[in-house]
Parts: C-alpha cells; structure tokens; sequence
C-alpha cells in the first residue's frame, strides 16, 4: 500500500529546526579568516585544493567517537555559500553499502534469505526463475548481487530494460550478461547492485525511502534518503541528483536510487561507518546483530553456488591501503560524475573516515579512477597517520 507523501518528512524537519536553533557550526571554513585552521587543516584543505575540488569535507571517528571533522569549499557553483556540517553530498556508489544494511536488516528479520532465487521476490504474487540466458539452469540469488558476481553486465542499466525483464530468463537479453557463468567470476554491477534496492520496495511494499528510514536511518538517527524529499533540510544538498520524488513504488525502475543515489550529511554517513566498525552497535544500541557485520566483511566463496573469492563481502569492499599504512580497511568507494566519496571502518582499531567532495568532472574515465584514489586514498592516510599512528 502506498504511504503518504508526509508521512515522516514533519517530524524529521521539526527536528531539524530544533537541532539548528542547539547547535554550533561543528567546523571551520578553509577560507574563514576568523579561525585560525590547525596544521592538519591545512593539510585537509590542500589535498582539497589540488584536485580542484568544489566542495568537501572529512570527519574521522575513532573508539566510538567522532574526533575530526573539516568543511572545505562552496556550497554553489557561484561561491556564495560556504559548505558547512548541514550540507548533504550524493554518495554515488557508497550507496551500495548504505542498501546493505537495510538489506541485512530483513535477513535478520527472516524476510529475506540470501540464497533464495530472487525471482521469488521479484515476482511478487507470480515468481520467476531469474537467471543469465546464457546459464538458463543456474539461478542468480542476492548473494550474487552483493558481490558483484551475478555476471550483469554494469552498463547496460542505461537501457533500461526493467528489473523483471532483465532478470527473467524468458525475456532476457544475453546482451545483459557477461558469458561468464553467475558466481563463478567477479564484475562489478551498477544494475545488479541498484537491483536491491526494488527488493527492498518489493519486499516490504514501501518506497525505498520509507522502507530504509524504518530499517537503518531513524534508528540511527541519520539524516538520509534516497529522493531529496525525504532529506529534513532539502535545499541543503551539494550535488545533484539523478530523479525527483514520484510518490509511486516502481519496483522496475527505481534500481536507479540504491546504487548511487543516497544523499547525506558526512557526519551521518560516517556514523553509519562507526555502527559497522563496532559490529552494529552504535550508541549503545543494536542495529545489527554482530554475525551479520562479520558476514558482510567476509569473503562469500563457498556460499550460494558462489566459487570465488571477489573483492566484496555482502557490498562491503575488502581492501589493502599500500605504504606507507599497508593495512586492510572495509567499506566502499564511489564516483559519478564529479562526485568522489569513500568511507573506511577498521574494526581493529575502531577507525573510520568518512571523505565526500565535489571536484570537476575529469575528462576520462581513467582520470576520475586516478582523481577518486588519489584525493580518498591521500585523505584516509593523513587522517590515520594523525589519530591512529601518532
């Protein structure tokens, strides 16, 4: 049954007011005369500078407390408005990892089994077997999905064939898949990771906003969504954004908001780190039993007819930092257009680093993979250098 459109868009900007009318701007401007930036500031801001970024901003956790938090730039392409801790940025592919946790939420609940075909879920009232039509016997499951080795071809969601057409061996185009078999070798998906996301809606029979505010965001206490709609101070994004709210479930289209289109504040999204960080406490409450965070984190060979070991755990990358750190993080990475944002948890040392910007768009695609390593790599190792190995 559709909600209405106000159902928590209220309360949510009710408390907004109120936290304006309590809080204190929680960090500087780089180009704030009044206060004096700290040497790390200074560093914060340079890497901020040097890849011409418009805006940004880190904040740093460590023990289960936020210790560092740095605004950079402009709000708006005409500088009028600097950024501060109330701007939302658009996560691009870091979306990936917050679907995660709503997803882990309706497996713990038992609505959700992650070895189920999804076709089942899919179908609603008359269930498919959804599989390549390449491999027309070997069914693809959401633990394929999370992993990003369900073989779906990335880019071929710009055509936008329908989630249930895609999936449904009878319509299928092999055009959508790779000729590799499902489970069997890695290929980071867009469409197949953004496809849970209407296995949210599907599942609940809720828009993916409603649905995510239930599971993870207001018990968190986050100030996230999807659709600009739900954000409580809408006017406050940075970037843009891909659709408008419509007000309707389309469990066939709406891929295009779980993959990369979650927008937040970095604070919040750096929350989000820390309650996986400490195995899905946060707050002294439990958002996530601690079996399923280690599930996440770990490798799925072995598991639902998946025979690999691929860089993702359940849409939680698996990652080395090299030298001079040489240490191994989870979270994820993201970028489209000029939209670059990371977040890293480490669990053995309770640190997490949240990094959202807005640069230009680079001119190639092996520009904006070097732009997006290079600022998110470079701000991760500063900050850990300064509040892990001091």
């Amino acid at each position: 049954m559709k909600k209405p459109v106000f159902r928590s868009l209220f309360l949510r900007r009710l408390a907004a007011l109120l936290c304006v009318l309590a809080l204190l701007p929680l960090c500087a401007f780089a180009e704030d005369p009044v206060d004096e930036p700290s040497e790390l500031d200074k560093t914060v801001d340079g890497k901020f500078r040097q890849f011409a970024a418009r805006c940004g901003e880190v904040v740093v956790a460590k023990d289960g407390e936020i210790v560092y938090q740095r605004c950079y730039g402009y709000a708006d392409v005409k500088k009028t408005v600097p950024v501060t801790t109330d701007h939302y940025y658009r996560l691009a592919s870091v979306s990936k990892l917050v679907t995660a946790t709503g997803v882990m939420r309706l497996v713990e609940q038992g609505k959700w089994d992650l070895d189920e075909n999804i076709g089942t879920y899919l179908g609603g009232d008359t269930p498919f077997f959804a599989a390549s039509p390449r491999y027309k016997k070997t069914g693809i499951n959401t633990r394929m999905l999370m992993t990003h080795t369900s073989c779906i071809w990335c880019d071929k969601f710009s055509d936008k064939p329908g989630v249930t057409k895609a999936f449904n061996v009878k319509t299928a185009k092999k055009e959508y898949f790779y000729v590799d078999k499902p489970g069997t070798a890695y290929h980071y998906s867009n469409y197949g990771a953004g496809t849970l996301g209407c296995m949210i809606e599907a599942i609940t029979g809720e828009r993916l906003d409603d649905a995510m505010a239930e599971l993870i965001f207001d018990p968190m206490g986050l100030d996230a969504a999807y659709t600009t709609d739900y954000l409580r101070v809408p006017e406050n994004i940075t970037s843009e954004v891909i659709r408008k709210f419509s007000g309707e479930v389309d469990i066939d289209n709406d891929y295009i908001f779980s993959y990369g289109s979650c927008q937040i504040r970095c604070a919040d999204l750096c929350r989000l780190g820390m309650m996986l960080c400490d195995y899905g406490m946060y707050n002294g409450k439990r958002i996530l039993q601690e079996e399923t965070v280690r599930e996440m984190i770990s490798s799925q060979k072995g598991k639902g007819d998946i025979t690999i070991d691929s860089p993702y755990g359940l849409n939680v990358q698996r990652l080395t930092v090299g030298k001079p750190i040489n240490h191994q993080f989870y979270g994820h990475q993201g970028m489209i257009s000029n939209i670059l944002c990371g977040l890293f948890f480490d669990p053995e040392t309770r640190y997490v680093v949240a990094v959202v910007s807005v640069c230009p768009d680079p001119a190639n695609r092996q520009s904006k993979i070097y732009s997006l390593r290079a600022l998110v790599y470079n701000l991760l190792k500063i900050t850990w250098n300064e509040f892990v190995e001091q």
